[in-house]
């Protein structure tokens, strides 16, 4: 599969790539945002611009003034391209925002960001931020053929990031944030591919599906049904919540509607 081939690609690239010293520690937060033209990532940028940020973001084809970097393609080294990026820009933090569903590149596209956060850590970044999925949607969509290439990649990020962002050894600046929620919501327009609902009836949804009738429901209700129960999530509020992950305002994985909302608060 591509991920078995990804993977192939991944041990060999750690093995071939030198090690670099890290960066000297820079008390003014710089960012890079992967993916920065979707629907989370241009509420990143905003949130990032808001509160005068500043940052340099990635696209697939480099429009709306973004850097082109294209993570589906078969010929990019993706730890090198970001240690690059990194190095250059002197960014302290990366929000990865990159994800794709639906397509026969989900297993590479998802298992990118953990080769991300390889180069950014050899870099010399020390914050990574990662938008995965909560653990009841990965426990639901085990049996669907379809979201398997999905989940592993999702899979794959989340243990290099953990790994290459965890403090230890004696540095403590060392952090990363998953952001794991059920289901985004926002923009003005409903859509298939990727899903998505609107934010008026998305808000709608959240404040019910957030009182205490459903919240017991969710909570006793098995597989899809609990998944369908649960609130979804603005895009604002995801976007607030890894901005504050990527300034250092938050840490480790956000799994629940509740925690997303409270780090959503914390920048």
């Amino acid at each position: 599969s591509s991920l078995s081939t990804l993977s192939l690609l991944t041990t060999a690239t750690m093995a071939t790539l030198p090690t670099t010293a890290r960066a000297a520690e820079n008390d003014k937060p710089k960012i890079l945002v992967l993916g920065g033209t979707g629907l989370v990532g241009k509420n990143v940028c905003a949130r990032l611009r808001s509160l005068s940020v500043p940052y340099a973001a990635t696209s697939r084809n480099g429009r709306d003034g973004t850097i082109a970097l294209d993570f589906a393609s078969p010929d990019i080294n993706v730890p090198l391209a970001i240690e690059n990026l990194v190095k250059e820009g002197g960014y302290t933090g990366v929000i990865s925002c990159v994800g794709s569903i639906g397509t026969k590149n989900d297993g590479a596209v998802n298992a990118s960001s953990g080769l991300a956060a390889i180069g950014a850590r050899r870099a010399g970044a020390t914050r990574f931020v990662y938008i995965g999925v909560a653990p009841e949607v990965r426990d639901a969509a085990g049996g669907f053929d379809f979201l398997k290439e999905y989940m592993a990649g999702k899979e794959n990020s989340v243990d290099f990031i953990t790994k290459e962002f965890t403090s230890g050894g004696g540095d403590s600046s060392l952090s990363y944030t998953i952001i794991n929620p059920t289901f985004i919501y926002g923009g003005d327009a409903f859509g298939v591919n990727p899903p998505r609902v609107a934010s008026g009836y998305g808000s709608l949804v959240e404040g019910l599906l957030s009182t205490g009738l459903f919240r017991f429901a969710a909570g006793v209700t098995p597989g899809l049904i609990s998944v369908a129960l649960e609130p979804p999530v603005s895009v604002e509020d995801v976007a607030a919540a890894a901005v504050a992950g990527g300034l250092g305002a938050v840490k480790g994985s956000l799994d629940t509607h509740d925690d997303i909302v409270a780090a959503a608060k914390k920048n």
